[in-house]
């Protein structure tokens, strides 16, 4: 059932509802002073991943191109290049209150060619985000954000901040997001939510969209209940389109039992056996949401209550690892695990648990040589019966000598540039490989400590994917170009 926290009625279908109500701050904007240079896709303004919010206007800007499903009215174009698999673009509207802009994604096949939507938003709330999934890495994205041009936004324009991240899904029976709270009987909506350790998402999960998350637990009955307090702004009617799936855990493989908002009850369970489940639903038009609290009635999330797990980089030279536990039950071990790309992970270390134990815990680790980049931890529970559960996974960063690296334009047709900011002084070489490993260019350039930019003479190479190597003797990246 859905309880409505303004009024506690009861409602006809089957999600727990928790609304909160939020206040647009935006104020008015000056008038539109037609001065933008993006907009057009070939005008197109470059993101680099992971760089603070960068403003923007439609101001001036083009009409839709033909390839958006939403798009209308003065548009403006930035691009990124995919550093990852799962991005996230967001997108803050900062003039005034009710200007509505629409967005879309696309990938493509060359610079501004060949252009395929990928995502699109449109409609209320004012702000946008798209997580996509599936990117190949390396290959160039571009963003379109159109305001209609009888539009509420004032001045005929729309002012907007964005950027690109990564970001780690969890929408996979093999990567869950957490372990779902566990209760013996059924708990107030006060409960869950006091006792719910997930984040608010950011940027918010936004109408019209597609989501899927995953939760473990542990089944103490053949029978379990569960649901979800979803916070939001929706209203009745938090989700379209909700199915359910059960897993086995950590086998996975396919799908035990499903369902949809008719039934919220897991049967024919093995006691004291780990499960996943993953719920799928649409946003509805209009709102957001804000934080999932999942919950199970007669079920335990873990042997081990886990207060916290936490790592965190020392000196940018080795990741410490911390995590505390409430209780403990037949508690063995806990490993340590790391991975570079948040799905294949190694064993960094092993902590002996404390068995059975009803006082807080605090246990720590060290990873003396971790990955450079960007790398993910997580920790593994272990009984003493060989069953295991896994922890949320927690984000790390160690920075190299070579940082926030991007080839501009890419594709390129004439000569390009590689920038860098780099933490060191000296010598280094760039080189340009073609496919088969030949080395098509080569240059010494001369380092200096902070932002560095180098000209590639690619004005004569041939079509076609390269790859572009900086080293100094200690470190070597590469980074993949395109030469239209």
């Amino acid at each position: 059932m859905l309880i409505n926290k303004n009024s506690f009625g009861l409602i006809r279908f089957g999600l727990l509802l928790f609304v909160v109500l939020s206040i647009n701050t935006d104020v008015f904007a000056t008038a539109c002073a037609p001065s933008t240079t993006t907009g057009s896709c070939g005008a197109v303004n470059s993101l680099v991943v992971g760089d603070p919010c960068e403003n923007q206007t439609t101001c001036g800007g083009s009409g839709a191109n033909a390839a958006s499903s939403v798009g209308s009215g003065e548009c403006s174009w930035s691009s990124f290049v995919a550093s990852s698999t799962d991005m996230v673009v967001t997108i803050d509207v900062t003039n005034v209150p009710g200007c509505y802009i629409t967005s879309s994604v696309y990938s493509s096949t060359s610079a501004c060619s060949g252009l395929a939507e990928i995502s699109a938003s449109q409609g209320t709330p004012h702000d946008d985000a798209h997580y996509l999934n599936n990117l190949t890495v390396g290959f160039t994205y571009y963003i379109e954000v159109c305001e209609s041009q009888f539009g509420s936004c004032g001045n005929e324009k729309a002012d907007y901040c964005i950027e690109v991240d990564e970001y780690t899904p969890c929408n996979d029976c093999s990567t869950p997001c957490g372990v779902s709270q566990g209760f013996p009987t059924s708990p107030t909506v006060a409960t869950v939510v006091a006792g719910c350790t997930r984040p608010d998402f950011s940027p918010l999960l936004q109408p019209g969209h597609t989501y899927t998350f995953c939760d473990e637990f542990r089944a103490d009955n053949a029978t379990i209940d569960w649901n979800i307090i979803i916070t939001s702004n929706c209203g009745i009617g938090n989700v379209d389109n909700f199915t359910w799936a059960l897993y086995n855990s950590p086998s996975c493989g396919a799908a035990i039992q499903t369902g949809t908002l008719a039934s919220f009850q897991f049967t024919g369970l093995t006691v004291n056996n780990n499960y996943v489940y993953c719920y799928t639903f649409d946003v509805p038009s209009g709102c957001t949401h804000t934080k999932h609290c999942p919950f199970v009635v007669g079920a335990t999330i873990l042997p081990v209550e886990l207060l916290s797990f936490t790592a965190n980089t020392i000196e940018n030279s080795f990741v410490e690892l911390a995590w505390q536990t409430a209780s403990e039950v037949n508690n063995d071990f806990f490993t340590i695990e790391r991975s570079s790309d948040a799905n294949v992970f190694e064993v960094v270390g092993i902590v002996d648990g404390s068995g059975n134990s009803t006082m807080i815990n605090d246990y720590n680790s060290k990873d003396e040589n971790p990955y450079k980049g960007r790398s993910y931890y997580r920790l593994k529970q272990t009984d003493y019966d060989g069953k295991h559960a896994y922890s949320a996974i927690e984000t790390v960063e160690i920075k190299g000598q070579f940082e926030n690296l991007v080839i501009r334009p890419n594709p390129v047709s004439g000569n390009g540039s590689l920038s860098f900011d780099a933490s060191i002084v000296g010598e280094a070489v760039v080189e340009i490989y073609d496919i088969s490993g030949r080395v098509v260019f080569k240059t010494n350039y001369e380092i200096l400590s902070g932002r560095n930019s180098v000209v590639l003479k690619t004005d004569e190479l041939n079509a076609g994917m390269y790859f572009v190597n900086l080293s100094n003797g200690t470190e070597n990246v590469s980074l993949k170009l395109i030469k239209d």
